[in-house]
């Protein structure tokens, strides 16, 4: 059986494989089609018709950007940041009073407290686990939330209603509402990017950074920390010259170009010729922004970048965190 894409349909599912493409007619429009060097490209001149245009916040911003670590499959709260000690005085006996609990495999056991100690620490006395003796000295600049419970035992609707609010995949991710509601600052990077772990994961999978019923602009673009380009296809195709590109870039641009005529309010066609310049853009800056080399060797030390074990979690948490990454 044959399946023929449309053009809107190849647009949309191949949203991530498309960035070593560009809009020609915006690109000769800024006079970037003539630049040689990837300085030139990696801009950040405002995008025409930028769906990710900064926009003025209800109130006086205290924070430049949202760095958010997803610890899938991480230790137990009650072994790290909420200590119960009930636990304790109840150790051994059946849990009683609650109903029935179901459990998706075995038996409910009975109840048992952590085995590790917690201690107060700093002015808002916040209790903390001794496996964290060095974080608990930061305690007064954390806030812990103990109010946060899920609807679903299972971990990959659980994913889902932390990420979105929702247990159904669907909704948009959290940085997807951030994203249309504060735009970004930069022009030559996605406004919401996302770096999974590379040993796969999370679980969910990309639906744990969808745009959802949104537009598809504001979903998460996700960046490989290490190893090549940190998009797939960011590079035209080594055989493709910048003739044929071209050619290739104004057919599209008139396509497109012919259906915001005949839909003038179609504010996704809009937002969707202005990412094939972000593309371009990207070809410049994002290498950069996976490039440590210019790091100092405290800083990665700082990390964890000298370990072979916390190597690759200290570089995930490093790239959000440098200044051009903004």
């Amino acid at each position: 059986m044959k399946y023929f894409w449309s053009r809107r349909d190849f647009l949309f599912q191949s949203g991530g494989g498309i960035s070593g493409l560009a809009l020609a007619y915006l690109l000769h429009k800024d006079g970037l089609l003539a630049a040689e060097s990837t300085d030139a490209i990696c801009t950040n001149a405002p995008l025409s018709g930028n769906p990710y245009a900064p926009k003025a916040p209800h109130f006086r911003a205290r924070a430049k950007a949202v760095i958010s670590l997803f610890m899938t499959g991480g230790p137990s709260h009650v072994d790290t940041f909420d200590p119960k000690p009930a636990l304790a005085k109840y150790a051994g006996q059946p849990l009683t009073g609650k109903g029935d609990i179901n459990v998706r495999q075995g038996w409910p056991g009975p109840l048992m407290p952590s085995p590790f100690q917690f201690k107060k620490y700093g002015q808002s006395g916040i209790e903390i686990s001794e496996i964290f003796p060095n974080l608990a000295q930061h305690s007064d600049e954390m806030a812990i939330l103990r109010s946060i419970y899920a609807r679903s035992n299972d971990h990959v609707q659980s994913t889902y209603e932390l990420q979105s609010g929702q247990i159904r995949a669907g909704y948009p991710a959290m940085g997807s509402w951030i994203t249309y509601g504060l735009g970004s600052e930069t022009s030559g990077l996605p406004a919401f990017v996302v770096i999974p772990d590379p040993r796969g994961g999370p679980i969910g999978g990309v639906s744990s950074w969808s745009a959802g019923f949104m537009p598809a602009a504001y979903q998460g673009t996700a960046f490989r920390s290490s190893g090549g380009d940190p998009i797939m296809d960011l590079k035209p195709p080594s055989g493709l010259t910048t003739e044929q590109q071209r050619t290739r870039l104004d057919l599209l641009a008139k396509l497109n170009e012919r259906d915001l005529q005949k839909y003038p309010g179609d504010s996704e066609l809009a937002a969707r010729i202005s990412s094939y310049e972000l593309a371009f853009r990207m070809q410049g800056c994002a290498p950069r922004a996976v490039d440590l080399s210019s790091e100092s060797e405290s800083t990665r030390k700082l990390y964890g970048m000298d370990e072979k074990i916390t190597e690759a979690f200290g570089r995930q948490c490093l790239l959000p965190a440098r200044p051009q990454a903004g």
